[in-house]
């Protein structure tokens, strides 16, 4: 595509051409509206002359405001670019005027003392409209440059919260996958079978989990799979004289978006600080239910209870990670809550209230 003529780009070096063009049609319109006024003072007269001198006037002020920018940096108050660009542009005006159309007079060389009186009014007119002018192009460069930094602060602000992100995230894959490997090695000799169905699990895991965890959003449905992947792990871990778990999701929430690694940890945690520290067998069951606007995802363990691991639930990494991650994606719409189980009940139950866009 041909570039801009040297003199438009000096005009409006970062304007597109139809925003150029909707600029000059623009101080067109606001040039022959000046004319107009003018010449509806003096309707015995032809309205054409009036309209050449505004225009004139008018895009010679704007050529040389923005000339004056230009050479001097925009450092040049408005009040000495008026007092300059006003007459340097009434001369220019008229004399165009005059040298193209005729029906006005030249203002240098051959117009008396009273010509210059008759078309004084030109002179404080064009000083006022390009004056007005002048603040009009000011609010309107300091509003786009406020626009402009507020959106690089939000783009910042964007890139900080994924880097953020994908920190805590890297905090968490590799606890779960440290743990499962060093419980496959230690099944290979006494129960090659568990670990190769282990390692089966655990392939499937890696596959999806991959794949989910280089986008920003996954669903809930594809966070369950995973989470289920690592309850069969877990089972298999175990034994079924362990652990039991079950997922109590209505099909129609398991298409919401959820972010990933939210849900895991607490899983994580529940069988960790939970089912692992007990003798007894556990069991872990998910919940997901909708409140309003909100996702309320629940993740109960019938384990010790909070009296044993509650340090360690309040204060694990894999909490303070999910606690960071809400706060970083919802602000304060977003909670999580760890409680005792009800009814005497042992165990504890982990809530997220995630609200739904």
């Amino acid at each position: 595509m041909p570039s801009k003529p040297l003199s438009l780009r000096f005009f409006a070096p970062h304007a597109s051409p139809a925003q150029l063009g909707r600029s000059l049609l623009s101080l067109f319109c606001f040039n022959c509206a000046v004319g107009l006024i003018f010449w509806a003072t003096r309707r015995n007269e032809s309205l054409l002359p009036y309209l050449v001198v505004a225009n004139g006037i008018g895009f010679s002020a704007s050529l040389l405001s923005v000339a004056a920018d230009r050479l001097v940096r925009g450092k040049l108050a408005l009040v000495p670019k008026t007092l300059v660009v006003a007459p340097a542009s009434v001369f220019i005006g008229f004399e165009v005027a005059a040298s193209t159309i005729g029906h006005v007079p030249h203002l240098i060389g051959h117009a008396g003392l009273k010509v210059w009186l008759a078309y004084g009014s030109s002179f404080i007119i064009a000083g006022a409209a390009c004056a007005f002018v002048s603040v009009f192009v000011q609010a309107a460069r300091m509003r786009t440059s406020l626009e402009t930094q507020r959106r690089e602060a939000a783009e910042a602000r964007q890139a900080e919260t994924a880097a953020r992100l994908a920190l805590l995230q890297a905090q968490i894959e590799p606890h779960f996958l440290f743990n499962t490997l060093a419980n496959v090695q230690s099944l290979i000799e006494r129960d090659p079978t568990r670990a190769t169905t282990m390692l089966d699990s655990l392939n499937c895991y890696l596959r999806a989990s991959l794949g989910r965890t280089r986008k920003a959003t996954a669903t809930l449905d594809e966070e369950l799979e995973l989470v289920e992947a690592l309850l069969k792990i877990a089972t298999i871990r175990l034994g079924e004289e362990r652990l039991r778990y079950s997922v109590d999701v209505p099909d129609a929430l398991r298409a919401l978006p959820l972010s990933p690694l939210l849900l895991q940890p607490l899983v994580e945690n529940a069988l960790l600080h939970g089912i692992e520290p007990s003798v007894d067998l556990g069991e872990v069951l998910i919940r997901g239910t909708r409140d309003g606007d909100s996702l309320i995802l629940s993740v109960t363990d019938t384990g010790v209870g909070l009296g044993n691991a509650g340090t360690k639930l309040h204060g694990g990494v894999g909490l303070a990670n999910v606690r960071a991650r809400m706060i970083s994606l919802y602000g304060e719409r977003g909670r999580v809550s760890i409680g005792a189980n009800a009814d005497a009940m042992r165990g504890v139950t982990a809530t997220l209230q995630i609200p739904i866009a």
